[in-house]
């Protein structure tokens, strides 16, 4: 009797052996196939992330209401064994957070799909010349833990051959508000340029652990962004009963949303409510991000406290000018305090703003406040805000003053051009000063750029949103684009002023911003020609206007080159010295000038910004040119400013 007993007992443990080794392989054989290259694969540990190995303990609920929640969130076989796809296009950058600056992000994709396998391949040369290697990609779903215990998950990337990073985001329980990160691994640009660095896999040294429970469904995002080549990333699980990480299967996953065959919009359900409503996962998460606090408005209003003089510039008359020599008699002007233009060194021409003499910025500003004492019109001038200085060869300098003055009825910001002569009498320049409020028109030429238009629409709906300028409008001018309707873009936004110019024919740059020129009737408004690509600071309206004087001064910044991959947030360039294509004028000069040479330059790119800054110096017309800072204020007597740039993405 005592051996029967006994050999029922081996024979029951032999089949739960068998059973656990049947539905071990049954698992693993689910796993994603191997790449192709898999035998370059060589396991280096990632960069440093923000994750930490402690083990997550879940909060457990209710079963009998986490069975209810689950059964809700994963019935129906359309939902089950897939998972929500969302794919952004002109997601500049390789980080995570750089998809996050995105300002549709992350209710309003390029595309919605539905992917079955928690796995992200990205090949830039799948993409269209215009886009191609500026993806974002989303994959959201709910997990069904087949085993209650603890869980292992890694992500792993394969074939890596660009920049990248990936964010793996889990919830303890269905609601996508309760998520948290627990996987975030950043592989930065590792080479100078856009040269490829050879493909390999690399696996993060540890994993973060955490107890499911098999009765409970998981909210779970996984965020993938990355830049110029080749990777693939896949998040994979150590279940209870393995001792290996495999590819998590179909079975244990769903949809968290369905999706509209129609519409591609989410079918109503309480998750998809969550969905679209705020959640940790889309917060920036990143220190480096910039504060874009827009700087404050310089109303001219200059106290009547210097005599008045006329501004006679030494370097400025009508005269011959050769052709693409122009530029050469434009000159850089110096700021005070001196600035951050200088913080970074990619490879020449790299140099900052130069800074003016501190003794010089020191005696302008005593000069001044010693004539507003002398005026006895009560108040004081409470400090230097920000300055630059322009030499008029060897005669004086002509300066830019933004002070604080403290007033009877409070802190008046001022902004005026005062000269100071050689013989140190300092006085308000009669003829040469900017003109508030005046109307400004973006002019932009383009064909099939579509995603531009858009970024280039949320850029300045930002603006606004933060100055509440009405005196400013963007024009459009559009070579019958095929990749997306431009016009509805337009209409779409919640731009103020804005208008769409149609044209047909070859792609013309010089063409289409004439014809955006052309469209402005106002002689006494300012038609400032700027290229797609472009993301502007905040108060960057206001900064044409303060350099942009009628008859007298265009306007020409320079701007910051970022490099492939690189965004606002995440900075690597150099500053392009010479190119003119970012240009304001008075209409007015525009007529005088002649505008844009649409003959000469019909389909030919390249040239006709260095053509127009000619023949605006053969009229006498001087263009002010610096390394375009806004600065966030503060009000101190010498304060320093963190600034923000004219950034250009990489084409």
């Amino acid at each position: 009797m005592n051996k029967l007993v006994g050999r029922t007992i081996i024979a029951i443990i032999v089949v739960m052996v068998l059973v656990l080794l049947i539905e071990y392989y049954r698992i693993s054989a689910r796993g994603t196939p191997s790449v192709a290259q898999e035998h370059l694969r060589t396991e280096k540990q990632c960069p440093e992330s923000e994750v930490t190995d402690e083990p997550l303990q879940l909060n457990s609920t209710d079963k009998e209401e986490s069975r209810m929640t689950k059964q809700a969130t994963l019935s129906g076989s359309s939902i089950t064994g897939h998972l929500n796809y969302d794919v952004w296009k002109l997601a500049v950058g390789f980080l995570v957070d750089d998809l996050r600056l995105k300002r549709d992000f992350p209710h309003k994709p390029t595309t919605r799909s539905t992917v079955q396998s928690l796995r992200v391949v990205f090949n830039e040369v799948s993409g269209d010349i215009n886009d191609r290697g500026i993806y974002g990609h989303r994959m959201y779903g709910v997990l069904h833990p087949p085993t209650t215990g603890e869980y292992h998950f890694i992500v792993e990337l394969t074939q890596v051959s660009c920049a990248c990073s990936v964010e793996f985001w889990l919830s303890t329980d269905t609601d996508p508000r309760n998520s948290r990160k627990l996987l975030a691994t950043e592989m930065p640009y590792m080479v100078a340029h856009d040269a490829p660095i050879g493909p390999m896999s690399y696996v993060p040294a540890g994993s973060t652990s955490v107890r499911l429970d098999s009765s409970k469904a998981y909210f779970f995002e996984f965020l993938e962004k990355a830049f110029d080549g080749m990777v693939i990333s896949e998040v994979k699980w150590r279940t209870p009963l393995e001792t290996k990480f495999t590819s998590i299967p179909p079975t244990s996953f769903a949809m968290a949303v369905e999706l509209n065959k129609t519409t591609g919009q989410y079918v109503e359900s309480p998750m998809a409510t969550a969905l679209l409503g705020p959640l940790p996962t889309l917060v920036l998460q990143s220190h480096r991000r910039t504060n874009y606090v827009g700087d404050t408005v310089f109303p001219v209003t200059p106290i009547d406290v210097l005599p008045l003089c006329e501004f006679k510039p030494e370097y400025v008359s009508k005269h011959f000018v050769a052709q693409y020599t122009g530029v050469s008699q434009v000159f850089e002007s110096s700021v005070y305090p001196p600035d951050d233009t200088w913080f970074r060194k990619w490879t020449e021409p790299g140099t900052g703003n130069s800074p003016v003499n501190q003794k010089v910025a020191s005696d302008v500003i005593t000069l001044y406040k010693k004539a507003f004492d002398e005026a006895k019109i009560g108040g004081e001038v409470v400090g230097l805000h920000y300055m630059e200085q322009t030499k008029n060869k060897e005669s004086g300098s002509r300066f830019l003053l933004e002070m604080d003055i403290m007033m009877k009825d409070g802190l008046v910001h001022t902004s005026e051009f005062v000269y100071l002569p050689n013989d140190n009498k300092l006085c308000h320049l009669s003829n040469f000063q900017w003109t508030p409020n005046v109307d400004v028109y973006l002019i932009v030429s383009l064909k099939n750029l579509g995603e531009w238009v858009k970024h280039l629409c949320n850029n300045l709906e930002d603006l606004y949103a933060q100055t509440h300028d009405d005196h400013f409008e963007l024009v459009v001018v559009d070579y019958e684009s095929q990749d997306m309707d431009v016009e509805s873009i337009l209409k779409n936004s919640t731009l103020k002023r804005w208008k769409y110019i149609k044209k047909s024919g070859p792609f013309s740059r010089s063409g289409g911003l004439q014809a955006g020129v052309d469209y402005v009737t106002n002689p006494n408004s300012i038609v400032m020609a700027i290229d797609m690509h472009l993301t502007l600071p905040v108060g960057y309206v206001e900064y044409i206007r303060r350099h942009t004087v009628q008859g007298k001064m265009g306007y020409a910044p320079m701007f910051f080159r970022l490099l492939p991959g690189y965004t606002e947030i995440n900075i690597n360039g150099f500053w392009e010295i010479y190119t003119y294509g970012i240009f304001a004028l008075y209409k007015s000069d525009w007529t005088v000038v002649g505008g844009f040479d649409v003959v000469k330059y019909t389909t030919k790119w390249g040239g006709e910004d260095w053509d127009v800054c000619d023949r605006t110096i053969a009229q006498g017309i001087e263009l002010f040119r610096i390394r375009h800072p806004v600065e966030e204020c503060s009000f101190t007597t010498i304060g320093r400013r963190s600034l923000h740039y004219i950034f250009a993405h990489a084409q």
